[in-house]
C-alpha cells in the first residue's frame, strides 16, 4: 500500500464532509489547541499539567507552586496558535520575517533562562525574542557526543536556504503536503536557529504548512514513549534516514484526521487518547488518599471484586477487542488462574463464556492469586503478512491491593508453522490499586483503552515493518 493512501482516503473522506456545523468546529479546535499547548510545551520540560493548562488558558486561573516562565510560555503558544490560525488562509509566501514575529509571539518579553557554557559551568543565557541566535545552541546526545547545529554565523543563510526551498517546493511540489510538513520541521530543528524555543517553533511551522493544505491540526504527545519515539526518529532523519520520521508524523496526521471525522459527524472526541497520562495522575490521586483500603484479600472481596470491577471490566474489553475483528479471521479468549484453565472458543458467544467461567471462579471458595486473560486474534488479513496477535492481562492479587498489566505479542505464519512468539510491547502496568467496595469507571474504562492501543501499536508496527520491505 502507498505510504499516503491511508492519509488521502481520510483527508477525501473529511473534505466530504465539509465545512463543519460551526459549534463542532470549535469544539474539536478548542481540544487541539488545548492539547497542543499542553504537550509541545510539556516535551520541552514545562511543569504544567493538562489540567493546568485547561485552567490557565479557560479560566486564567495559575498553578500554586508552578514557575512563572511556564505560565508565560504556555500563553505565549497559545498566542502564536491564535497566530496562526488567522494567517492559515493567508496566500502571502512564509517568510523569515514572519517566523521570527511569530518566535517574538511565542516567548514574549526578553528574558534570561539558565544554561552551560562550554566547559559545563552553569550561567545565565539572554534570550531575544525574534532574533536569530547569537551564541551556540550544540547539545549533548545520550551517548556523550555532541550534535552540532548551525552556528550563529550559519544561521542567516541557511535560513533563507530553507525558505527559498520551501517556496519553490510550494510552487512546482514534488512532495506530498505531509511530506513537505515533515521535512521543513527537520530542516529547521536541524538549523535550530534560535537561543531558545525552536521544538516549539519547529512543530508551530509544520502545522502551518498542514493546514494551509487542508489537513487538521497535528498533535506530538508527550508521554515518554512518544516523545521518546519523537526524538529517535528526529535523529535517524539526522544521519540521512528520514523514513522513520516521516512514518511517525504520518501516524499523527492520521489519528488527528479521524479526530476530526468524528468531530464533523458529531461523535465524541473526549476518549482518553493520553491514556498512560491520565493513568499515572489517577494514580498518584489514588496513592494520595489519607487511610488505609476499604478491605483486604479474602473471599468476601474477591466476589465484590467480581461483581463491581471484574465483569464491567470484561465486557469492556470484548467491547474494544471487537473493534479488532474485522482485520483478523478469528478471535479466541483465554482465562488462567492459579487453579483452573479454561479456554474460551470461537463464536458469538465467546465473550459470555469467558464471563461465566470467570464469574464462576471468582465467586467460588477457593481464594485466587492471579487471573491471566487472553485475547488471540488470528491471521491478520494482508497478503503475505499473516501473523496472530496476542493480548494478555496479567492480574496480581496481593494482601491489601491488586495490579494489573499488560503484554502484546505475535506470531509470524509460515509455510513450516507457527514462529516463537515476539514480545512486542511487554509488561505494560495499567493499574495499581487497593482493593475497594466501590471501584471509579475510570479504572475499567482506561485500563481497557490502554491495553486496546497496545493492540493497535503492535498490529500498525508490524504492518509497516512489512509495508517497507514491500
Amino acid at each position: 500500500m502507498p505510504l499516503f493512501a491511508t492519509l488521502d482516503r481520510l483527508k477525501a473522506d473529511l473534505d466530504a464532509l465539509r465545512p463543519l456545523a460551526p459549534e463542532q468546529e470549535q469544539r474539536v479546535l478548542q481540544k487541539f489547541r488545548l492539547d497542543w499547548n499542553y504537550h509541545s510545551n510539556a516535551i520541552e520540560g514545562n511543569s504544567l499539567t493538562l489540567g493546568e493548562t485547561r485552567s490557565l488558558l479557560l479560566h486564567g486561573l495559575t498553578a500554586e507552586g508552578k514557575p512563572l516562565r511556564d505560565h508565560l510560555d504556555i500563553k505565549g503558544h497559545n498566542e502564536a496558535i491564535l497566530g496562526l490560525e488567522e494567517v492559515v488562509h493567508d496566500t502571502r509566501p512564509l517568510t523569515e520575517q514572519f517566523i521570527r514575529e511569530m518566535h517574538q509571539v511565542l516567548l514574549g518579553e526578553e528574558h534570561y533562562k539558565s544554561a552551560h557554557t562550554a566547559s559545563g559551568q552553569p550561567t545565565r543565557q539572554r534570550i531575544v525574542p525574534g532574533q536569530y541566535k547569537t551564541s551556540t545552541n550544540n547539545v549533548r546526545t545520550a551517548t556523550g557526543e555532541t550534535f552540532f547545529f548551525a552556528s550563529p554565523e550559519e544561521t542567516p543563510a541557511k535560513m533563507h536556504d530553507l525558505l527559498a526551498w520551501y517556496r519553490q517546493e510550494e510552487a512546482t511540489p514534488t512532495l506530498h503536503p505531509v511530506a513537505l510538513a515533515a521535512e521543513f520541521h527537520h530542516r529547521f530543528v536541524s538549523i535550530h536557529p534560535f537561543d531558545d524555543g525552536n521544538g516549539r517553533m519547529s512543530r508551530l511551522l509544520m502545522n502551518l504548512i498542514l493546514m494551509r493544505h487542508g489537513y487538521p491540526i497535528t498533535v506530538i504527545k508527550a508521554d515518554e514513549l512518544t516523545r521518546n519515539r519523537y526524538l529517535a526518529t528526529l535523529s535517524a532523519a539526522d544521519v540521512n534516514d528520514p523514513e522513520p520520521f516521516l512514518r511517525f508524523i504520518i501516524e499523527n496526521v492520521e489519528a488527528s484526521l479521524r479526530l476530526m471525522i468524528r468531530a464533523a459527524k458529531g461523535e465524541a472526541i473526549n476518549e482518553p487518547d493520553d491514556l498512560d497520562k491520565k493513568l499515572a495522575l489517577l494514580k498518584v490521586e489514588l496513592q494520595g488518599e489519607t487511610g488505609a483500603p476499604d478491605t483486604v484479600w479474602d473471599l468476601h472481596s474477591q466476589n465484590i471484586f467480581y461483581q463491581r470491577f471484574l465483569a464491567p471490566w470484561l465486557d469492556k474489553l470484548n467491547e474494544e477487542a471487537g473493534k479488532f475483528d474485522f482485520a483478523f479471521v478469528r478471535k479466541q479468549f483465554f482465562l488462567l488462574t492459579s487453579s483452573n484453565r479454561s479456554v474460551m472458543n470461537e463464536g458469538v458467544d465467546n465473550a459470555t463464556v469467558l464471563q461465566r467461567t470467570a464469574e464462576e471462579l471468582f465467586t467460588s471458595k477457593t481464594l485466587l492469586t492471579s487471573a491471566d486473560i487472553v485475547v488471540r486474534w488470528e491471521a491478520f488479513r494482508q497478503k503475505g503478512n499473516v501473523f496472530d496477535i496476542n493480548l494478555t492481562i496479567r492480574i496480581r492479587f496481593r494482601g491489601a491491593e491488586f495490579s494489573i498489566s499488560a503484554e502484546v505479542d505475535q506470531e509470524h505464519k509460515n509455510r513450516l508453522g507457527a514462529s516463537p512468539a515476539a514480545i512486542l510491547l511487554g509488561d505494560k502496568i495499567l493499574l495499581d490499586s487497593p482493593y475497594r467496595s466501590n471501584y471509579p469507571p475510570e479504572l475499567t474504562h482506561d485500563t481497557v483503552k490502554v491495553a486496546a492501543n497496545m493492540v493497535y501499536d503492535a498490529i500498525s508496527a508490524k504492518k509497516a515493518a512489512f509495508d517497507k520491505q514491500g
